[in-house]
């Protein structure tokens, strides 16, 4: 789901240096229990316990901290896509089924969902907030269409990005339904099951088999 960042300190976290993994998991921690609205150097500099300099050091403006942070969150996805390639390596469909399990395994994370809704949020009123919403949804897009091209071969680009924005959406909504004390799905377990054969049951659509109305 991850995508680089275009901007230049966004990346610092990736740097062998304790200092900025320790204000990236402050600001982390602090965008989930607090939100974007609260969201500044001073108070990552606070919640690391770190003088706001040092915070600045890496990251000159507030923009590009919140876009290291998205960047720390996503690393988790990309070594989840990582351990999903090397476990899966011959099998299309399963690894689209991996995805899938990843994604939706994702949406019972409770700091997850503050993160995400509190990015969503910020985003509402935030133009650099929002084209980092934008930039990083149509990477997931990207890399989702790619698992469901592999899968069903047949399917054409416009065919996989379109469903990948149809899959992307229902995970993410089902946001809504995972919170603490939900008792919307029970067991949790079905949750995955039924994502899976939704899945399955729009890739292999008979309609789906003309490609000429997709583009």
């Amino acid at each position: 789901m991850s995508k680089p960042s275009r901007h230049p300190k966004a990346d610092a976290f990736r740097r062998p240096d304790r200092g900025v993994e320790r204000i990236l998991r402050a600001a982390r921690g602090l965008f989930v229990r607090d939100g974007g609205a609260l969201f500044s150097a001073r108070g990552v500099a606070k919640e690391a316990g770190v003088s706001l300099g040092a915070v600045q050091h890496f990251f000159r403006t507030k923009d590009e901290l919140l876009a290291a942070t998205m960047e720390n969150v996503l690393a988790d996805f990309r070594r989840e896509y990582d351990r999903l390639e090397q476990d899966l390596p011959f099998s299309a469909e399963g690894r689209l089924l991996g995805a899938i399990d990843i994604l939706v395994e994702d949406v019972w994370r409770q700091d997850s969902r503050r993160f995400f809704f509190g990015l969503f949020a910020l985003s509402a009123h935030n133009a650099f907030a929002q084209q980092l919403v934008d930039d990083v949804y149509e990477h997931h897009r990207r890399r989702l269409a790619t698992y469901l091209g592999a899968a069903r071969p047949h399917l054409s680009e416009q065919q996989c990005l379109d469903l990948a924005l149809q899959i992307g959406a229902m995970i993410d909504g089902l946001m809504i339904y995972t919170g603490p004390g939900s008792k919307a799905i029970k067991p949790r377990r079905r949750l995955a099951t039924m994502v899976k054969s939704t899945v399955l049951c729009l890739i292999d659509d008979p309609r789906l088999s003309d490609n000429t109305g997709s583009n």
